[in-house]
């Protein structure tokens, strides 16, 4: 059921372009704001800018699903209240909801812009010059005043009454906006509410405003020109409510608490009284560390911050003894500006800055080897990384670069050494590492001439290595990490690839609304396909379907389908093997029981292997095509991994490669003996999908891994 409307007086063009929320949510536009339940669009039509804020989910309190308003209905309601009370807003121009079997579904609400505004904590960040007036000044406090006196006179509180959300335009007015948590309470909670009102004010205030001009704000709000003993205690209560927490500077407790959210721009006090301001966060390791580019002293830095509550010191001090130790046996790595304690608690280091310069990641070889030369260097000067991969790697106007000192420390026995460059191997995709290990040992031993490097050690301790960066990397694809967001509720379960979780909200949200939205690609009882559109990318959901209630009860306590898929596809592309990219897993639960799943991936636009054979039965199949099938499952047999579905159509060419596809049967087999016997089923499977005798039978046949 949709409940849609479109308020009278809105103009032509934009009430078609708003026309129900199937039009609203296939809006495009300027996206201005996001997070994990709502995504704010700014549109333009015949001159006018529109904000379209759509809400997908429901956060964190899926019981809102069933009781309670949802936000999207609180914030309208709110917007409609704030003018009837005659309180300044952005106007409202259409809003509504979805729900699905009573359940609430999706749901937007569209303002029209308000020309020339700024919010009043941008203009506080900015040093703006109109801050300086008292007539401006004490032109927007009065009316700030005057707001928050008719909310609070109503038994309404904001809920989030802070400078951001209050707009103010050339001529000063100001604008109250973004009210979703907002409502009506009653003593004795009403009290603590206008409290919290008044100190999200005055937490910036403080920093921009006199005490003088402070308490006229609250004599203008009470309509008082004097204070009595209750208006003392209230503002005693006012000024400690935020007590340790500064609105234009955080410190480690605030970094803490941001979680992987942790906002930039943001200023960090040092113990030495200066200032560093960081522009931009490029990791963030929850609660623990953090590194981003600021400025410091009026140079541009990389800022390293170690901010945990227990063991950030010894983390500091490992980072300084580390760039100390490279500096000191003349390695290459960035300088280093400054280091001391952050204000407080907490410890920071500071290094220049390489602007440009990139991780060898994907590398050439030329690149590559410059990486094992120089970690040749660092085992002949007694240095290695624990943890060596090629992002604690930089290179910069052509030259290589060592960053991450905290993993630095000396070498001991030779064996040590070895597994150091056996880690480093395994960072390479298996294939790669086959091909270029001779030329990289050649450039490691020119880093490193007197080590005596055991081959068959040397391919041992890569193969441990390879599997425990194997086991740990599927350890993190169903666990909340740096790499992945993840999320275990009553209700569902859902791991998202971290970098699209912002991306592939709207889908995550509601899987089934998108997929009934789709082009179909597959329609069975088991399972469900079809292709979609989000955003000019192009996507797959496959939805893996409950049969029947004894189906149900067989599944509600195995993982599902897809989440085998989702494992076994980051397998593969671990290991090199090429499928198309899997970006989510959502499992429909009731506490431990699991439901109906869904797996969303890339979509590669290219034809299935039995599509595109069709035509080659007589004069067999192309040799880029046999030697790609030779390759792909000689890297299957090679890592016992039996598909258990060869069916043609589960195999996409992509240029000269093979994908794999419907991996829900895939398994990885520890023994050798289990392997085999599965692989001769995969085998006799794959040769099935052409006629018997037939020459596309014989040719694969003849390229294929034998039976046995």
């Amino acid at each position: 059921m949709s409940e849609w409307r479109v308020l009278p007086g809105v103009e032509a063009a934009a009430a078609a372009r708003f026309a129900d929320l199937d039009a609203v949510f296939a809006l495009e536009g300027e996206i201005v704001a996001k997070d994990s339940i709502t995504r704010t669009v700014r549109a333009e039509i015949n001159g006018r800018r529109y904000y379209v804020k759509r809400y997908h989910g429901l956060g964190k309190k899926p019981l809102r699903r069933w009781f309670g308003t949802p936000r999207v209905q609180l914030e309208w309601e709110n917007l409609q209240r704030f003018a009837a009370w005659g309180i300044p807003t952005a106007r409202l121009v259409a809003y509504g909801l979805e729900r699905q079997g009573g359940l609430f579904a999706r749901g937007a609400l569209i303002t029209e812009e308000i020309p020339g505004t700024n919010d009043l904590h941008r203009l506080a960040r900015s040093q703006d010059p109109r801050l300086e007036s008292q007539p401006w000044r004490d032109g927007v406090s009065a009316q700030v005043a005057d707001i928050a006196r008719r909310m609070h006179r109503r038994r309404f509180v904001h809920g989030d009454l802070k400078w951001r959300n209050l707009l103010v335009d050339a001529a000063g007015k100001v604008f109250l906006i973004d009210c979703p948590s907002g409502g009506f309470w009653w003593p004795p909670f009403l009290e603590y509410r206008i409290v919290k009102d008044l100190a999200c004010l005055d937490k910036v205030a403080r920093r921009q405003f006199s005490r003088t001009r402070r308490l006229r704000f609250y004599l203008d709000y009470m309509q008082k020109t004097t204070l009595d003993e209750a208006d003392k205690r209230r503002i005693r209560r006012i000024v400690g409510f935020f007590a340790g927490r500064d609105e234009d500077r955080d410190n480690a407790e605030t970094l803490r608490a941001g979680g992987r959210r942790v906002l930039a721009p943001c200023t960090l006090a040092l113990d030495d009284g200066r200032d560093l301001a960081i522009e931009r966060w490029l990791r963030v390791l929850p609660g623990k560390r953090l590194t981003g580019i600021g400025r410091w002293n009026g140079q541009v830095v990389l800022a390293k911050l170690f901010v945990a509550a227990r063991g950030s010191e010894r983390h500091w001090l490992r980072e300084r003894r580390g760039i100390d130790s490279l500096s000191k046996d003349g390695l290459p790595t960035p300088k280093l500006i400054a280091s001391g304690r952050l204000e407080g608690a907490g410890f920071f280091v500071l290094t220049e800055y390489l602007d440009g310069a990139g991780s060898p990641g994907d590398a050439a070889l030329d690149v590559l080897s410059k990486v094992f030369e120089t970690v040749g260097l660092m085992h002949a000067r007694s240095l290695l990384q624990e943890d060596v991969h090629l992002g604690n790697f930089l290179i910069w106007e052509d030259k290589l670069y060592i960053i991450d000192g905290d993993a630095v420390r000396p070498a001991g026995a030779a064996r040590e050494c070895l597994d150091n460059l056996a880690l480093l191997f395994a960072q390479l995709p298996p294939a790669a590492c086959s091909a270029m290990q001779p030329s990289l040992l050649v450039a490691y031993r020119k880093g490193n001439p007197d080590f005596i490097v055991d081959a068959t050690q040397l391919e041992t301790s890569i193969v441990r290595a390879r599997e425990r960066r194997l086991a740990d990397y599927l350890d993190k694809c169903l666990r909340d990490c740096s790499l992945f967001k993840v999320a275990r509720r009553t209700d569902r379960f859902f791991s998202v690839v971290r970098s699209e979780a912002d991306f592939l909200a709207p889908l995550v949200a509601d899987p089934d609304a998108w997929l009934e939205q789709g082009t179909p690609l597959k329609r069975g009882r088991s399972a469900t396909l079809a292709l979609v559109e989000l955003e000019g990318r192009k996507l797959v959901i496959k939805r893996y379907n409950i049969k029947s209630a004894g189906h149900a009860v067989s599944r509600a306590w195995r993982p599902s389908r897809a989440w085998h898929s989702w494992v076994e596809a980051h397998r593969l592309r671990f290991l090199g093997i090429a499928t198309p990219r899997p970006l989510a897993l959502i499992e429909r639960r009731l506490g431990p029981l699991r439901g109906r799943a869904w797996l969303v991936t890339e979509y590669c636009e290219v034809q299935n292997l039995q599509d595109f054979l069709a035509g080659h039965a007589e004069r067999g199949a192309p040799a880029e095509v046999l030697e790609a099938a030779r390759r792909l499952f000689t890297r299957l047999a090679a890592e016992r991994i039996g598909h258990g579905d060869l069916k043609a159509t589960n195999f996409i060419l992509n240029g000269h490669e093979l994908c794999v596809l419907d991996l829900d049967a895939m398994r990885h087999y520890d023994s050798e003996a289990a392997w085999r016997k599965a692989w001769m089923k995969d085998r006799a499977r794959f040769l099935r999908n052409w006629p018997e005798g037939s020459a596309l039978q014989r040719q694969f046949s003849d390229v294929l891994p034998p039976p046995t």
